[in-house]
């Protein structure tokens, strides 16, 4: 399930990739999540996020790299999928609906200290606006939903996420 959801969006950001004009970004996101694990309830968690993309009129195809200071790390590949641009011909403000699959590794002895595995894939999907400051900045107001595969400690992730991007 992992691997063909991974494909697809593989193969979503490559064919659209040449089609029209990309705009390449480098970004920085925080997210206020929840853990929702087998030991504690809802354990939170602030991520802090490394991007770097490339946005087309109607695609945005992004690069991550997680950090959290107490729990894990992961990289992640994230298609979105900009809406009603056809309305409202590349308004300032415009909603996204997307895709996430990764990869993470625990560290954190409290979750995994009693669990053989601490190593899993992750997949899900996003939902937010972007909001133009300039012509080189973006804001990304979003919430992300992933549900982790193959740990016994960990069944989903999920939170809000504030993202500023820089166009080059």
């Amino acid at each position: 399930m992992f691997h063909a959801l991974l494909l697809s969006l593989l193969f979503t950001s490559l064919v659209f990739a040449n089609s029209v004009p990309e705009f390449p970004f480098i970004g920085f996101s925080v997210s206020n999540q929840r853990l929702d694990t087998k030991i504690k309830t809802l354990e939170k968690e602030t991520t802090y996020r490394f991007k770097y993309g490339k946005q087309t009129q109607d695609w945005r195809t992004t690069f991550t790299f997680d950090y959290t200071k107490d729990s894990y790390q992961g990289i992640g590949l994230e298609v979105d999928k900009i809406l009603l641009d056809g309305m409202f011909d590349t308004p300032k403000l415009r909603p996204y609906l997307g895709a996430v699959a990764g990869y993470m590794k625990f560290d954190d002895t409290e979750f995994t200290q009693n669990y053989k595995e601490h190593n899993s894939y992750y997949y899900g999907g996003n939902f937010g606006f972007i909001i133009y400051a300039t012509d080189y900045i973006d804001i990304d107001i979003g919430y992300h939903y992933y549900i982790v595969d193959d740990l016994d400690f960990l069944d989903n992730i999920h939170g809000a996420t504030f993202a500023i991007h820089y166009f080059f």
